[in-house]
């Protein structure tokens, strides 16, 4: 009788700490998977350390590489632009970059400026969750994309 009283004893206090043990959760054990290079639409948070911002009723910078034909396509936060590009493994570089001509505000017209020089610098890229960097081909950051689902 003493052993029974005892077992149940035992068995009531397993099931009471399993009860009691709460699952880890996915952000807390492991990082956000790294978003794919490419078909990827990557917004464009900084240039050269230094945050980019958009202005009112201006689409926002930001670039997509297609896989088909490597076809590179955004804007810059002004125009719109397009493109090739070449990746291999961390390495990758653009080709010529077209874009439309139209006139927007000083800022804005910065921005593009030093978004189109900047693509032509890249040398090497990362993905770490949803953050792209562009980094020149001596590893110094360029820029930095974050990953943005449209849907």
């Amino acid at each position: 009788m003493k052993y029974k009283w005892l077992n149940a004893v035992l068995i009531s206090l397993l099931l009471l700490t399993a009860g009691c043990q709460t699952a880890a959760s996915p952000d807390q054990n492991s990082e956000a998977p790294d978003e794919p290079l490419t078909n990827t639409y990557w917004r464009l948070d900084s240039l050269n350390g230094k945050t980019v911002t958009g202005a009112e009723n201006f689409r926002e910078a930001h670039i997509v590489l297609h896989n088909d034909n490597h076809r590179l396509a955004g804007s810059t936060g002004c125009n719109t632009l397009v493109g090739s590009y070449r990746v291999a493994r961390e390495s990758l570089t653009f080709g010529q970059i077209a874009t439309t001509k139209m006139a927007c505000p000083e800022a804005q017209m910065r921005n593009e400026q030093a978004m189109l020089t900047i693509l032509g610098q890249v040398g090497h890229w990362q993905v770490s969750g949803s953050t792209l960097s562009l980094k020149d081909a001596d590893g110094n950051l360029l820029a930095l994309f974050e990953a943005v689902h449209l849907f």
